[in-house]
């Protein structure tokens, strides 16, 4: 009967809207958006910041296939604190707000902040603040969320009956924004912190096969949320991470001797924005890593990893596309375990990507020493600008960039 009456109050929402937009005021309604096909395909707009205990994720992806959230949700500048995710259903693959956020569907001027563990019992899992598997469109986000994946090994014989994330079926996903994107994701920053147990870990997705650009914003600080417009659109293909930033502190371990038996062996890989890249047109564009901290642990098979760049870089990606450009702070702390003896540090490529040695303004506008070809052509100066024309500014407190609509919003 409860769940009769809040179908029943969602689509009367729907119908009194001038907006067609359902108005979500109470976790209960939120949740509800989950319980049924027509209800996952509709509109919403936050009224008010929520708070979420024993979160069932909204969209699945398991053996049966798919029900996804193919609405829209807008976050209205508002904050989503989730304090726990409910162990209590077979949903447990696909974690974050929304466990999958199918190609039609679009999450916008949000936060999501929380201090959460998960216990992970499965041979995978892809876990994000706001989706477990996007493949829709993720703008003008913020992930705070401080997030730990534990793991416990079960018989359980669980899979996906999609071929879509082949290249990502043994470990742990975890990334502060979404476990494995395959969609498009906007003009986010994460600056939470992200544990993964088993797998690979980054500060935006852990997994990137679609795309990252620009649009509408939100900015946080301490006088709240406010929402404001960011420019700097590019032309992308669909699989490319473009205008974002983390600063999250990232760590991701892995165990091959014991623990889970798989045939493909789990990377333990700790990356600043993506461990993943797959496919031909997988572009990486103006994405900043910033993060406080990276680590990784493992056994060393194949390899155990600690990086801005990405851990693996499967076929021609963004890396070869003539509009891959990626900076980095050289000093930040890079930790790399293999058998619990740390490792001496690995010296980073110039090749594909600025290597910032200093907080001053002026090393953001320079070719890093080395560069190949591919960038010495292609390469343009960190868009600028103190007007709405440029996606980025400096912020001479912070002494490093920040989105335009952070400053804007102030």
């Amino acid at each position: 009967m409860k769940r009769i009456f809040i179908l029943t109050a969602l689509f009367a929402a729907v119908i009194g809207s001038a907006m067609g937009q359902t108005e979500i005021r109470t976790a209960e309604e939120l949740a509800a958006i989950g319980t049924d096909k027509e209800t996952l395909s509709g509109s919403y707009i936050l009224m008010n910041d929520l708070t979420l205990d024993d979160w069932v994720p909204i969209g699945r992806m398991d053996y049966d296939g798919e029900t996804p959230f193919d609405g829209m949700l807008d976050g209205n500048g508002h904050t989503i604190t989730i304090n726990s995710f409910s162990t209590d259903t077979d949903n447990t693959a696909c974690v974050g707000l929304f466990g999958l956020i199918g190609e039609k569907g679009v999450v916008k001027n949000l936060r999501i902040t929380g201090k959460l563990t998960y216990t992970d019992r499965l041979d995978f899992l892809y876990i994000g603040a706001f989706a477990g598997v996007n493949m829709g469109l993720i703008t003008c986000c913020v992930s705070s969320v401080d997030l730990t994946c534990e793991y416990i090994k079960s018989d359980a014989k669980t899979k996906t009956k999609t071929n879509r994330l082949f290249v990502y079926e043994k470990g742990q996903f975890g990334g502060c924004v979404t476990g494995v994107n395959f969609g498009n994701i906007t003009h986010c920053y994460s600056d939470g912190a992200i544990r993964v147990a088993q797998g690979q870990a980054a500060g935006i997705a852990a997994g990137n096969g679609k795309g990252v650009k620009g649009g509408f914003g939100i900015s946080v600080g301490s006088g709240g949320v406010g929402v404001g417009f960011t420019p700097g659109k590019i032309p992308l293909t669909k699989k490319s991470i473009a205008f974002c930033y983390s600063t999250a502190s990232v760590f991701g371990t892995a165990n091959n001797k014991g623990g889970r038996s798989v045939k493909i062996f789990v990377v333990g890989a700790a990356n600043g924005l993506v461990s993943i890249l797959r496919s031909e047109s997988s572009i990486v564009y103006h994405c900043v890593a910033l993060n406080r901290e990276l680590e990784a642990r493992g056994d060393g098979k194949p390899f155990t990893l600690a990086s801005p760049f990405p851990a693996a870089i499967l076929g021609l990606t963004g890396v070869e596309h003539p509009s891959f450009q990626f900076y980095y702070f050289d000093g930040m702390p890079i930790r790399r375990y293999v058998n619990g003896e740390l490792q001496k540090p690995k010296s980073l490529s110039p090749k594909r990507a600025v290597a910032l040695a200093d907080t001053q303004e002026e090393s953001w506008w320079r070719l890093p020493d080395g560069a190949d070809k591919n960038m010495e052509k292609k390469m343009i100066a960190f868009p600028f600008g103190t007007d709405d024309t440029a996606p980025w500014q400096w912020d001479a407190q912070q002494k490093r960039p920040v989105l335009y609509w952070e400053i804007a919003n102030q």
